[in-house]
Formats: structure tokens, sequence, C-alpha cells
């Protein structure tokens, strides 16, 4: 019953996606009739979402090896922008082929010009912005929370043509579930044995728009994190923080990453339960990382503007990133992604090769754990083709 209840659901949202993207002239004309408006006024409706498949071949699964690949349905989604004069509202809901998500879901006020208030799940501002990859699969910094997270709470923003700076804060992360790991963001995750949760976190971060010359910029900056970790069986609080150093440069079609961040966290698990890692999890699997290391990035792209019948544009890039965690607490994790990517107005392709040592979802049990025999490298190959609408 629960599950024809989902895809019901599932089927019946979809349809009025569908409905409400057609007929969205008549939507906000119902929507200004139910509004006291004056000539200043302004609602503006947006609607729009996404559909992806997916190809991915792997050297260390010698049941896809054999099949040399598998390619299906990998995510439908829609997202809604509602702007009426300072108020406004954004949210996306994500249907993956095993589990559903929120990825976002905030409203707010534009306080004045440069000044903005966000309430709800929102990015969480730390290190580069808004993303700190330039590849579908990201870097390791996504996959321990400190790239595209989202959390729950208030966020606020100052931007100026010369600074970024945003304050949060966050109660806990997007769902108040710990053991929930049919998420998007990631996340500190628990079970029977690990216990412990996000609460109370406090992020601070600040970048300096540099224009050297015309050709030149960087976005140049540092990041603050702070909050508590809560063990469910001793009922006691730990610490975690995050610093980090970036810089964003464009030079004409260039673009590089470069950024350092260190991190802590310190649980307070029952005696039984080692506290040199910690449990992280999303996209339905939990896993293991070490709990103090600090994290590199590089990443560089080049766009390539094309413009005829069948591609607009394409970018290449390189991304790496290496997680050397402190001494006695595991062993260094390292990716490089290489790829590119092709587009055509609402059409993207990715094609990656991703390739990684000691790295969780390239072959490895977790991120910056203990490995006294596995070094080797493991790769695999990622297709994402999708179709995005607005």
């Amino acid at each position: 019953m629960k599950v024809f209840y989902n895809k019901y659901k599932w089927c019946s949202f979809i349809f009025l996606v569908f409905f409400l993207n057609t007929t969205t002239t008549y939507s906000q004309q119902s929507l200004l009739k139910n509004i006291p408006l004056t000539e200043k006024d302004t609602v503006k409706l947006k609607i729009g979402g996404a559909i992806r498949l997916n190809y991915s071949w792997q050297d260390y699964n010698d049941e896809r090896k054999d099949k040399i690949g598998d390619f299906g349905f990998e995510l439908f989604r829609l997202n809604v922008d509602v702007d009426y004069n300072d108020i406004f509202l954004s949210a996306e809901q994500r249907w993956y082929e095993e589990f559903y998500c929120i990825h976002h879901a905030y409203f707010g006020y534009h306080i004045n010009k440069h000044t903005d208030v966000q309430i709800g799940i929102s990015q969480v501002p730390f290190g580069i912005s808004p993303y700190a990859a330039h590849s579908f699969w990201f870097n390791i910094t996504y996959y321990l929370g400190f790239e595209d997270d989202y959390d729950a709470g208030i966020k606020f923003i100052y931007d100026t043509s010369l600074w970024n700076i945003q304050v949060a804060f966050y109660k806990n992360s997007e769902y108040a579930n710990s053991t929930n790991y049919g998420r998007y963001s990631f996340d500190i995750v628990t079970d029977d044995i690990q216990a412990n949760e996000e609460i109370n976190q406090l992020n601070l971060r600040g970048f300096y728009k540099w224009k050297i010359n015309i050709p030149i910029t960087m976005n140049i900056g540092s990041s603050l994190e702070f909050g508590e970790l809560y063990n469910q069986i001793t009922r006691r609080k730990g610490s975690r923080h995050a610093y980090s150093l970036h810089n964003d440069i464009n030079y004409k079609k260039w673009n590089i990453h470069l950024q350092w961040i260190n991190y802590s966290f310190t649980p307070k698990n029952p005696i039984n339960v080692s506290s040199k890692t910690i449990q992280f999890g999303a996209f339905q699997f939990p896993f293991m990382v070490s709990s103090k290391a600090n994290i590199y990035t590089f990443n560089i792209a080049k766009d390539i503007p094309i413009k005829n019948k069948y591609i607009e544009a394409i970018r290449f890039y390189g991304n790496f990133s290496a997680v050397s965690p402190k001494k006695e607490y595991g062993s260094d994790s390292k990716q490089l992604v290489l790829g590119t990517r092709i587009n055509k107005r609402g059409l993207y392709g990715h094609f990656d090769f991703i390739a990684g040592q000691n790295m969780w979802f390239s072959g490895g049990p977790g991120i910056g754990l203990q490995h006294q025999n596995d070094i080797n490298w493991h790769s695999r190959v990622n297709v994402n083709l999708g179709y995005y609408f607005n």
C-alpha cells in the first residue's frame, strides 16, 4: 500500500507540474485576483525542473564490468520560485530511482537593495560559492558536507559589487530525523551504534570580489563553521568546527578553484565507540569518515563557446581533491575527476572519468579511513544526460 501511495503521489505531482507549467500565465492572473495589488506591485511565478538519465561503469564492480555498465533513470525534479515585491519563496523537490527528498525550501524578505534574509532549508554558506567543483560528480568536499549542503535555519546575505558576506544559524540538518539516509545533502546520520547528529550550527562566510584588471577577477575569502554533536545514547553534546580559505579565479574563459579546509568532529560517544571516525550519509547509504583532517582542492576549467545547430558551449575540466587526516586518525583519500560538459539550451551532458584512492563512491569503504592493504586507485565512468526546463 505504501509503495502504491508513493507512486500514485509521484505521478499526480508530475501531472500537476506540467499542468502548471503550461498554464503559467493563467495561474499568475488567478493569483493576482486574490492579492490586493497596486501599480507598483509585481508577482513573479517561475516553475521549472529537470529529468536526467545516467550511465555508470565501475572497474571495482564485477557485475557492471560484465554488463559494460548500467544506464537508466536517475532523477526527476521540480522547482518553484515566487517573488512578490519584497517577499520571495524558493523550493525544490527531487525524485531519484529509489527515494525522493527535499533539496531546498525557504522563504525570505529583501530587507534592502543589498540584504536578504532566508528562513527554511537553505544552502549552507561555506567554501567556494556556489560550488567547489565543475563536474557532475563534485569533489570530496561535497561528501563531507562542505559543498552544496542544505540545512534548516535562518541565513542573512549581504551582497554588493565588492563584498559577499553571509551569516547563518542552522538548528539541524534538513531532516530532524537523523536516521533518514534518503537525502541529497551529506550529513552526520545515526544508527544503533553511531548515534551522533548535527545541531546548533553557526556559519560565517565572506569573500571580496577583487577585480585585478578587466580579464582577471578573484572571489577571495574565508569561511567558519561551529556546531554541536548530540549523542542519542550518552545524551551529551560534543563539538565540531571547520575553517576554510578559498579563491575562485576567473581569467577570460578559464576558471580556477583553490581551497583549504580544516575540520574536526569531537563527539561524546559511549566508551566502546571510537571517536576517530564519524558516520555520514546520503543517497540511501551511510559511511564512515575520519573525524579530524585537512581537505585540499584544486580545480581548473575552460569554457569554449561554439554556437552551432547542435552545441552552444563545451566546458573541459579537471577537479582534484584530497583529504589528509590528522596523525592517528586515518589515511589519505584522493579523488580526480576529468571530464567535459556539453550543452544546448536546456540539454546538458556531463561525461566524467572518476579515479579515487581510499575514496567512498570510488571503491573505498569511506573517506580518510585507515587502509593497510588496499592502496590502489579505482575508477569509474559516469555519463549524465539531462533536460532542464523553466
